[in-house]
């Protein structure tokens, strides 16, 4: 089993660096990825930028979760990924914006208020399949060859 895609968004305001975090985002996601900038403004007014990449197949997906690091993933693993599935198969993470650009990865936990990027991945699973044992199973799987 793998991952059908992955999609890494944040939302950028005026005053930060557009391009360091879209270089961040890209190096997260894989440099084959696509990138989207849409430019807007937010619900109050001010310029915003929406900055999303995304990949799709099993192998580019796969790479782009486990840019996570072995402590990423095997932290998903602790915390459990039920809460983290919906019902479309997605999984969903959220990492530092902070710690991105500085090239570290690190999930935060919910109610954190710093600025995060929103991660979302497709899981590939069928009928008669446990979408939370598939996920466990593919976690695994990356930290034993992280």
């Amino acid at each position: 089993m793998g991952l059908h895609s992955a999609r890494w968004r944040v939302h950028c305001s005026a005053v930060d660096d557009v391009s360091l975090i879209e270089q961040s985002l890209r190096w997260l996601t894989g440099q084959a990825c696509e990138v989207n900038l849409e430019k807007g403004k937010s619900w109050h007014g001010s310029e915003q930028t929406i900055i999303e990449t995304s990949v799709s197949g099993r192998k580019a997906s796969s790479h782009a979760l486990s840019r996570l690091g072995k402590e990423g993933l095997q932290q998903l693993l602790d915390e459990g990924v039920s809460s983290r599935l919906d019902a479309d198969k997605v999984l969903h993470i959220r990492i530092s914006l902070a710690e991105l650009v500085c090239g570290e990865v690190s999930l935060v936990r919910e109610g954190n208020v710093e600025p995060t990027v929103k991660g979302r991945f497709k899981v590939e699973s069928y009928p008669g399949q446990e979408i939370e044992t598939v996920t466990i199973e593919l976690i695994h799987e990356l930290i034993v060859n992280a």
